[in-house]
């Protein structure tokens, strides 16, 4: 019930107001629905299939990487020296040069498991069928290409001691203990977090 969930919806939730407004307004059939889509503003709206999409590509570069390990296989794509053009790897080349898709009506997949992968990866979102442009929704996402592997620039590292007291009395021993200070930087669509991740082996 679109007019019991408006009324019960904080404040503080505007995007979803603005859908369930549409959706009271126009009902809740199909043209509602686009409706209350429409409704939001176009930001917001080019946001959250990005976010699907970007998803995809990570779940995409793990099981790349679980599956077919770190080395280019034949049907890869990956960056040429010259021109930096997509082409597929039928030979050894460095990782870095190693090409995902993001999904979009534009992209080319990979010719090999991992494009039976992202098949069965949006089959299993109901997506077979999409093409990433819905001309009712106003969406059209062309989809991008990302490196399965990013390098961090400008690296750099100091190694610090933080001195503090061991119990209440200043006279008691004193310990150190070491401090790693990272600084570097990434490339959009890298996110230091999983740096950093790597760099621990850690999940947190």
């Amino acid at each position: 019930n679109a007019k019991e969930s408006l009324a019960l919806m904080p404040l503080s939730k505007p995007r979803e107001r603005l859908m369930l407004r549409a959706l009271n307004r126009y009902g809740t059939g199909p043209d509602g629905c686009v409706q209350a889509w429409l409704s939001l503003p176009h930001s917001m709206r080019v946001f959250y299939p990005h976010a699907y999409c970007s998803r995809v590509w990570n779940d995409a570069a793990a099981h790349r990487l679980s599956t077919m390990g770190l080395g280019v296989r034949q049907g890869d794509l990956v960056w040429t020296q010259t021109g930096q053009k997509r082409t597929e790897g039928t030979g050894e080349t460095a990782c870095p040069q190693v090409l995902l898709p993001m999904p979009g009506n534009s992209v080319k997949y990979p010719e090999n498991a991992m494009r039976t992968w992202y098949q069965e990866r949006l089959a299993g979102d109901g997506l077979a069928e999409c093409r990433f442009r819905v001309s009712s929704l106003k969406m059209n996402l062309p989809g991008c290409y990302r490196p399965l592997l990013a390098i961090p620039h400008n690296l750099s590292y100091q190694l610090r001691r933080a001195a503090f007291s061991h119990g209440a009395k200043k006279q008691e021993s004193v310990m150190e203990s070491p401090t790693l200070s990272l600084n570097f930087d990434l490339d959009s669509s890298s996110y230091a977090t999983i740096c950093l991740r790597e760099i621990m082996k850690c999940e947190t």
